[in-house]
């Protein structure tokens, strides 16, 4: 081989082996990191590497494994937590519209009751107003004498009867 193609080739010279292993020392240290590293920190091929550098990298790509298996524990452990946080409150938000149309069903059911209510105080006001008329209609009818008075007084009693009955007849 000529002089010039052994510079070119892929073993290391004797000044890239005098680098690497003053950068195995300087590296040596870093391996205590245990972050996740990109993959572009590790070399693509160990060709020309000592056997303390090829010890480095495969301890920081042990732990930047080991810290990645952290990380996705955590994040699966957080996905869980977060998947049943939001079970529960669908099923407090379940719970709630429940409630609402149980409240909105008894809203309906006392308005009800209010109209049933207001429609039996109407018909006790007629009752009571037409009552009070038959009762005017009885006074005057006792300030009359003769056979026309008691045919009068008859029909208002007729009248009181039909009204008190739950009938509400009324004769002006």
């Amino acid at each position: 081989m000529p002089e010039g193609e052994a510079t070119l080739s892929d073993q290391p010279t004797d000044t890239q082996l005098e680098l690497t292993a003053s950068d195995s020392s300087a590296i040596q240290p870093s391996v205590e990191c245990k972050g996740i590293r990109p993959i572009k920190d590790f070399p693509r091929e160990l060709t020309g590497l000592s056997p303390e550098q090829i010890e480095h990298h495969y301890k920081a790509l042990r732990n930047s494994h080991i810290s990645l298996n952290r990380s996705r524990g955590q994040l699966l452990r957080r996905s869980r937590e977060f998947s049943e946080a939001r079970e529960r409150f669908l099923a407090t938000l379940r719970g709630y519209e429940e409630r609402l149309v149980l409240i909105g069903q008894e809203k309906a059911d006392a308005m009800r009751l209010a109209q049933d209510m207001h429609k039996e105080l109407e018909a006790f006001d007629s009752k009571q107003q037409a009552l009070d008329k038959l009762l005017q209609d009885l006074e005057e009818a006792k300030q009359e004498t003769g056979f026309w008075a008691i045919f009068q007084i008859n029909e208002l009693i007729e009248r009181m009867r039909a009204l008190l009955r739950g009938g509400n007849r009324s004769h002006g």
